[in-house]
């Protein structure tokens, strides 16, 4: 599922003046067919190499094909192309395992191995940067990840301290979320389940 593509400023002009972007969106089809899902990346870091890119104001990434799986596409920004990629690649491994809705509705905190501090989940309204997805899934709920400042505040949280153009937020939080009986922080790795525990205690009988 890991793929990943930094995709320059010019690109995206052009593609949204055509409307429809074909030969990425052919390379994507091609990528979600040979990988299960792709990961955009718009970032600084310029693929063609033209004197007429300009970075994006805020870098970012997309998934597109999340919504094959009955899951949500997700977008991460403010993170370089690189690491984008890993944190939407873990958690579209994450909501193979658990509730996206239940992570969600209760603001739940997912700790990853890309990610020295734990993401949390939004749901998306503004979906204008996710071009590819919006040509090939453009009915698809997005969940933007957000990651908190140096002191652990989140965009919603009182005293937030990052400017707005170090994490553009496209999203809202659910100020009502009441955490209730979800587990306070999820980890990609959960560990085994019954049957790998069994297994495991047979090989050390």
């Amino acid at each position: 599922y890991m793929h990943s593509v930094a995709i320059c400023a010019l690109m995206i002009a052009l593609a949204r003046q055509l409307e429809l972007p074909d030969p990425l969106v052919r390379e994507t089809l091609d990528r979600i067919r040979r990988c299960g899902w792709a990961v955009t990346a718009v970032s600084d870091e310029c693929t063609c190499h033209s004197p007429e890119c300009e970075a994006p104001d805020c870098s970012f990434a997309y998934t597109t094909g999340l919504r094959l799986h009955d899951l949500p596409e997700l977008a991460v920004y403010g993170l370089d192309a690189r690491t984008s990629a890993s944190v939407l690649n873990e958690l579209g491994s994450v909501f193979h395992t658990y509730d996206w809705h239940s992570i969600v509705s209760n603001s739940v905190p997912i700790q990853l191995d890309s990610l020295e501090v734990p993401v949390t989940v939004i749901e998306m309204v503004d979906k204008s940067d996710l071009i590819v997805t919006n040509v090939l899934y453009p009915d698809a709920p997005v969940l933007q990840a957000v990651w908190p400042d140096d002191l652990g505040s989140y965009p919603s949280e009182e005293g937030y301290t990052l400017a707005p153009e170090h994490q553009f937020v496209m999203g809202v939080h659910d100020p009502r979320a009441p955490g209730g009986d979800s587990p306070r922080v999820i980890y990609p790795h959960p560990g085994m389940n019954r049957a790998q525990r069994r297994k495991a205690a047979r090989r050390r009988r």
